[in-house]
């Protein structure tokens, strides 16, 4: 009988403390809280979810007041802090989100050292926490926030920088991404349609940063978009640039999201589309 008691003592699962780290947005932060909602209501993982609050917009303060968070979700706010020296009213939208991340995260060794997560969920521009996760021993895996399509392309992002010359709006043709649908050039993201200034420096060195982590989450699913998924998961490419595994863990959208009437012409749209 002792034998046995200690045997279901050990075998038993031990679930592990996730820490997950958006960064600012409701448009990053939503699909990542919504995941862990999921981890604690479907898995029963305890979940410490680490608020950016320098800049927070309201609807982002309204959400983390909200008295319907799950019991297993802790709030971690990281303090504001000042960057009136760092950004201005002509900082493009991507710089202000990156070096706002870039300037709170100074604190978040203390952080993590207090929280004490096994694993650490960033998203696409909050990688500058990579590294002060693997000195603490903490696992890291990267919510890819957009689709399975633009993740084919931001894997690729790195050897496109280095083999093309000028700019990618001058290409004549459309950008072969490997294993998938070529990328349109009027399709581009603004964020990689001029590559001198900081918007496009900052998506590229978060984006070279995606092989850096142990795994990549993304939010789609097998059925939406199996072309992109089956080429960063099998294509001799992403196996040569390292790219770490892959796993869609979508959809991840609000449930009770309103629908406008502009929203509602858009799905009556979609639902005529084969």
């Amino acid at each position: 009988d002792h034998k046995l008691v200690i045997t279901m003592v050990v075998s038993k699962e031990v679930k592990p403390h996730i820490a997950l780290l958006p960064s600012p947005g409701m448009g990053h932060i939503t699909p990542l809280f919504e995941f862990a909602k999921r981890l604690v209501t479907n898995h029963g993982i305890p979940v410490s979810f680490l608020v950016i609050t320098a800049d927070a917009s309201a609807a982002q303060t309204q959400l983390f007041q909200s008295p319907d968070i799950p019991a297993g979700i802790c709030i971690v706010n990281i303090p504001p802090v000042d960057m009136s020296n760092v950004i201005n009213e002509n900082t493009l939208v991507l710089s202000r989100v990156c070096l706002t991340v870039q300037e709170s995260l100074k604190l978040l060794r203390s952080i993590l050292v207090e929280v004490k997560p096994k694993v650490l969920i960033v998203d696409l521009f909050t990688s500058q926490a990579i590294e002060v996760a693997r000195e603490l021993s903490i696992s890291v895996y990267s919510f890819y926030t957009a689709s399975a399509g633009l993740l084919a392309f931001s894997l690729y992002l790195p050897t496109l920088d280095r083999e093309v010359e000028g700019e990618y709006v001058d290409l004549l043709e459309p950008i072969k991404v490997p294993g998938t649908r070529p990328q349109r050039i009027e399709d581009l993201l603004d964020q990689v349609r001029n590559r001198k200034i900081d918007e496009y420096k900052w998506f590229l060195f978060h984006m070279s940063r995606l092989a850096l982590v142990d795994g990549i989450l993304e939010n789609s699913w097998e059925d939406l978009e199996p072309l992109s998924l089956k080429a960063v998961r099998e294509h001799e490419y992403y196996k040569t640039v390292q790219a770490p595994p892959v796993y869609p863990i979508g959809p991840l959208i609000k449930p009770d999201e309103f629908i406008t009437d502009k929203d509602a012409r858009i799905f009556t749209w979609l639902d005529n589309q084969p």
